[in-house]
């Protein structure tokens, strides 16, 4: 992430900030699946105030190419330090209506991320891929290749005798 030299002021009012904004309101419904979510304006609410009396102000400039709409965030301090990030946000469509929802879509989670805002009420665990739990355990014969695992994340079996070339896959 690109920044001034120092940071130490921002860091400073950003903290300040931070300890006065809310969570971003979701007050817009997706027509798709009928969920709730805080949308840019939403955003914008929860972070403007508490931004200006900190010093701070957000820039977002705007390009494209081909298939991503580039938006680039400045955070600044009046004392002329900042920070900034770039997202490219891909097009669903390659028309002004793709590339005007994915710029939307890119600065709304773009202004967030780096003001730290987050969404009120927001169910964390919907964002979270957790495997469905089974009624009963499932179970395996034991195999005599099988090696006990010696560390959680240690997954592999030791190798057995029989190979198999690519093409009999």
């Amino acid at each position: 992430m690109p920044t001034s030299p120092t940071i130490a002021a921002l860091a400073a009012a950003l903290v300040k900030a931070q300890s006065a904004m809310g969570g971003a309101k979701k007050d817009s419904t997706n027509p798709h699946f009928k969920t709730a979510y805080a949308d840019l304006a939403s955003v914008w609410d929860a972070c403007r105030a508490p931004l200006a009396n900190a010093g701070l102000s957000v820039v977002q400039l705007v390009s494209s190419d081909p298939t991503h709409a580039i938006i680039e965030t400045i955070l600044a301090h009046s004392s002329g330090e900042w920070v900034s990030s770039t997202l490219a946000v891909p097009l669903t469509k390659a028309d002004a209506q793709g590339l005007g929802s994915a710029i939307t879509y890119g600065r709304r989670y773009a202004l967030a991320a780096i003001v730290g805002v987050c969404p009120a009420d927001d169910d964390g665990e919907a964002a979270v891929a957790r495997p469905t739990q089974r009624t009963q355990p499932a179970t395996r014969a034991q195999e005599p290749d099988d090696v006990p695992m010696k560390h959680p994340t240690d997954k592999f079996r030791k190798p057995t005798t029989q190979t198999a070339e690519i093409d009999d896959l």
